[in-house]
């Protein structure tokens, strides 16, 4: 049985003098994610959980995993500053496990103790060799045994959990991303929470498919990524008319570019709502016709804010690697023609020119117009961690 949950951080450890900002946006992040199952506090190198008797572990290490900002994290036991105890708990814990040989590593925060790290990793190695009948191996033993000695208390623990690492979510400010319903999009969300950045979402809705089936799509996927931030907002872009006049005006293989830079627009009018500081998008250099190096020169032109893309350099495996790893996969495979492959020419264009793409821009009737009321018809979807379902609309 465990009665501490150690959590640890790296990023945040070299943030100088705004570390404690850091490390209070973390705590903040934990007890959205845990709620009332856990007690937390910050100490220093280390956050420690005290879950109430009835938590779930499991529940609680899904939770935690999710969070931004956690390197790492233990389910452990707290003993007294008492050499005699740290044993016993030692050996407690370690007769719970299967293993032959262990090894002890020690950290001594509190130098006032009296016994260094080096004494107490050989005298709980000793007791717990004499008592289970086990064998000490420092190079590569089959288990390890962890204790950290704090000015407070002894946490001791055997096992570390990997969490996503990088910062909190919320400390780098917000960016709207661009959520398509494929594979990419909600990983290069995923990757700028890790990041710091709260996402707001926005899906252009195709409406020439059946619409129930494509909101709970990407219903699924918001669901899935509100496990990272806690709550989202969720806008559904109703994109028909816009999709008519740019069919209507423009020629077949140079309508993508121009759908993506409405959609450009249509995100920047959003960010600025929300305030938000620049565009997400799933884009990789070379992976589909919109992604050549002048398309997507063309594409973000149109964007005001600045526009991110972190999934540019890697190949499709890796994206579905990440995308499997974060749990939107299963959801992103399901079939679903989104607008992107809606307009789609036989043969697009790959190396499209500005001057002729804003030519042909220039020609749909009252654009700003349509943009504007795509924008004010959007549907608002929230989310939030405990429920993990959305919630009536509302701001």
């Amino acid at each position: 049985m465990f009665d501490r949950i150690i959590i640890h951080y790296s990023e945040i450890a070299i943030k100088g003098k705004n570390r404690a900002y850091f490390e209070n946006a973390l705590v903040k992040r934990i007890k959205q994610a845990l709620g009332d199952q856990a007690k937390i506090h910050k100490r220093y190198g280390r956050i420690v959980c005290i879950p109430v008797a009835s938590a779930d572990a499991a529940e609680l290490c899904a939770r935690l995993s999710r969070v931004p900002g956690i390197a790492h994290f233990s389910l452990g036991r707290a003993a007294g500053k008492d050499m005699e105890e740290i044993k016993q708990v030692a050996v407690d814990l370690m007769q719970s496990l299967d293993f032959e040989s262990f090894g002890v590593r020690t950290k001594r925060s509190d130098k006032t103790f009296p016994v260094k790290s080096n004494e107490i990793s050989r005298q709980v190695g000793g007791c717990i060799a004499a008592t289970l009948e086990k064998k000490v191996n420092l190079t590569d033993p089959d288990q390890w045994l962890y204790i950290e000695l704090t000015h407070r208390e002894t946490l001791i623990y055997s096992e570390k959990i990997s969490g996503p690492g990088g910062l909190p979510v919320g400390t780098s400010g917000k960016l709207v991303a661009s959520l398509s319903g494929g594979i990419d999009s909600p990983v290069a969300a995923a990757m700028m929470m890790k990041r710091g950045c709260e996402i707001i979402f926005g899906h252009i809705r195709n409406e020439t498919q059946f619409a129930g089936a494509a909101v709970n799509k990407i219903e699924e996927l918001v669901n899935t990524l509100t496990r990272h931030q806690v709550r989202s907002k969720l806008y559904i872009f109703p994109f028909g008319e816009i999709q008519r006049h740019i069919i209507a005006f423009v020629p077949a293989k140079h309508r993508m570019i121009i759908y993506r830079r409405c959609m450009m627009r249509l995100l920047n009018r959003l960010a600025d709502k929300h305030r938000a500081k620049g565009i997400v998008t799933g884009d990789s250099l070379g992976q589909v016709a919109s992604q050549t190096l002048d398309n997507i020169r063309c594409i973000q032109a149109a964007s005001e804010l600045p526009v991110l893309s972190p999934l540019v350099g890697l190949n499709k495996d890796e994206i579905i690697t990440l995308a499997e790893k974060i749990g939107t996969f299963e959801s992103s495979i399901q079939p679903y023609p989104d607008c992107c492959s809606f307009m789609i020419a036989a043969h697009p264009e790959t190396r499209a020119d500005l001057d002729e793409i804003e030519r042909y821009e220039a020609g749909i009737v009252q654009l700003d117009d349509l943009l504007e009321q795509c924008l004010e018809q959007a549907e608002l979807r929230t989310f939030e961690i405990s429920s993990m379902e959305p919630t009536s609309p509302g701001d």
